[in-house]
């Protein structure tokens, strides 16, 4: 019975696993589930909500702090001594916090801590995306070896049949045989690569095997005809490095108009009932005080205080100048990038029509006996070497393409990226 009842557990259990697992993997899935599953993120969501307490608690700081006390005590006089009893209430308001509005660096934190999140959520989006093509690209690189060794086999009983009939020479067959192992080494070398992405990938959207891994694929080309796009000082706004930079800066100008709170006065109130046993007394009575504690003297602190302060709101202003160079200098050379990879492209789609068309006349002068065995198998290989190199710089340019909306945080365009997908 107990048996039976851990394999229904088991089973049902897995049942859930392959639910949780889509049938096939679109790239704005992959980025919603490698969100989902970073423990940085859920870091970060903590690092926010301490962020958000600590700024309660600078809240409270501005409201009065109240508190009790239950007392007794003795008093010892000639020629009598008596006892007192009181119970008070005394409350204290920092006008500092109230006036500086202490919080409001705490405040700001929360949002530093929010803008940091989405540094890391870009990382995240970024290596995702990155894995995601470059597994397709892999496996489209395996898929034109294997049509390329298809034509090689045809080409090889060719040649073997001609060999037989006298009419060729056994180097033929052996050239082609030669030619098809290296096809079929490369292709392992593919497979090896793309299964190291692809468990990298599942480890990262957070499943236990790669047998899951169904991606949709993607139509590189259709990616590759998109236009460059625009750069702008504008799009720079939108980076979250710089972003925080700006939010950090605030909280540390805050944080310096808040250092003179110390120096506000401090406002006492207190009310006591005292139960009086003094013999030449009037008995039990009430007790009423207020009061102002005036910050006198306390060296230079408050200087340096302030110094420290300004020094360090400056310390952060030239860093978030140097970070906005380097950032700037990086969009410029990924756009740059774009615009040569995109020209790439264009003279490696004129050479693939030539390598094609030299491959149909190395064939038909090859049987005709014209051209030799190594002509036609270095014109295949031409054209596989340009088939391949264009699915590089394809891959290459949707990766730059990623690089640059990571940069300026269009993360719906990389989202959009996936809408050129086949399906399949």
């Amino acid at each position: 019975m107990r048996r039976l009842i851990f394999l229904l557990i088991m089973a049902g259990w897995n049942i859930v696993l392959i639910a949780q697992v889509p049938a096939l993997l679109t790239l704005e899935e992959c980025i919603r589930r490698a969100e989902m599953n970073s423990f940085q993120l859920q870091s970060d969501n903590n690092e926010i909500s301490v962020a958000e307490n600590i700024a309660l608690m600078a809240e409270s700081r501005a409201l009065p702090r109240i508190s009790g006390e239950l007392a007794t005590g003795n008093k010892f006089l000639e020629p009598y001594y008596f006892n007192q009893m009181w119970a008070s209430v005394h409350a204290d308001l920092s006008l500092g916090d109230l006036i500086k509005k202490t919080n409001r660096s705490a405040l700001q934190d929360i949002e530093t801590r929010r803008l940091e999140k989405e540094q890391h959520r870009l990382n995240v989006i970024s290596r995702s995306t990155s894995l995601f093509m470059s597994i397709l690209q892999v496996r489209k690189q395996i898929e034109i070896l294997g049509v390329r060794l298809m034509f090689l086999t045809h080409h090889y009983e060719v040649s073997h049949g001609m060999w037989q009939a006298g009419l060729k020479s056994r180097l033929d067959v052996l050239q082609t045989e030669s030619e098809i192992v290296k096809l079929q080494e490369d292709s392992s070398r593919l497979a090896i690569a793309g299964n190291d992405l692809n468990i990298e990938l599942v480890h990262l959207l957070g499943w236990a095997s790669t047998d899951s891994l169904h991606l949709a694929t993607l139509r590189m080309d259709s990616l590759a005809a998109k236009p460059v796009p625009v750069i702008s000082i504008q799009a720079l706004s939108y980076n979250p490095i710089l972003s925080t930079f700006d939010s950090r800066l605030t909280s540390q100008q805050l944080r310096t108009d808040e250092i003179g709170a110390e120096q506000i006065p401090h406002i006492t109130l207190g009310s006591a009932y005292v139960g009086d046993a003094d013999p030449t007394g009037d008995g039990n009575y009430w007790q009423i005080n207020a009061g102002v504690i005036i910050p006198i003297y306390s060296g230079k602190v408050y200087t340096y205080q302030k110094q420290g302060s300004k020094a360090r709101a400056e310390s952060l202003d030239t860093q978030r100048s140097e970070a906005e160079r380097e950032i700037l200098i990086h969009l410029l050379k990924v756009h740059d990038k774009l615009v040569s990879t995109k020209s790439l492209m264009e003279l490696q789609q004129r050479r693939l029509h030539i390598s094609a068309q030299a491959v149909d006349f190395a064939e038909v002068n090859y049987e005709a006996g014209i051209a030799s065995n190594l002509d036609y198998i270095s014109s295949q290989q031409r054209l596989i070497n340009t088939e391949l190199e264009i699915e590089e710089t394809r891959l290459e340019y949707a990766m730059s393409l990623i690089e640059f909306y990571i940069t300026t945080n269009q993360i719906d365009q990389i989202v959009a990226m996936g809408y050129h997908q086949s399906g399949k």
